[in-house]
């Protein structure tokens, strides 16, 4: 059996960037049970927007949107470099800003 593929994430939060391994394909809600991380989540379904990051390096590494998350980040007016990490799965290295909202 091949060996699970290990990816990095980074966050940034409040000035301090913290790096997480992460199995490839896995999703940012599934890092966020492991590990303690600053992103917040409550919905789960891209409904409340209370997990959106900044993708700030490799945004190709991550799932496509989803139809619910391009909706929903397209009525919140938001950045394009914003998604909802309830929404992402990881493929690759990426980097992630989370702010304070």
């Amino acid at each position: 059996m091949a060996k699970p593929v290990k990816v990095k994430v980074t966050i940034s939060h409040k000035g301090t960037d913290t790096d997480y391994t992460l199995r490839q394909g896995l999703g940012l809600q599934a890092l966020a049970a492991a590990a303690k991380t600053p992103i917040e989540f409550d919905c789960r379904a891209a409904d409340c927007g209370i997990c959106i990051v900044r993708v700030q390096k490799n945004p190709e590494n991550l799932s496509e949107p989803t139809t619910e998350e391009r909706d929903f980040l397209k009525a919140m007016r938001a950045d394009p470099d914003e998604r909802l990490a309830c929404q992402c799965r990881v493929m690759g290295d990426v980097e992630l800003l989370v702010d304070e909202y």
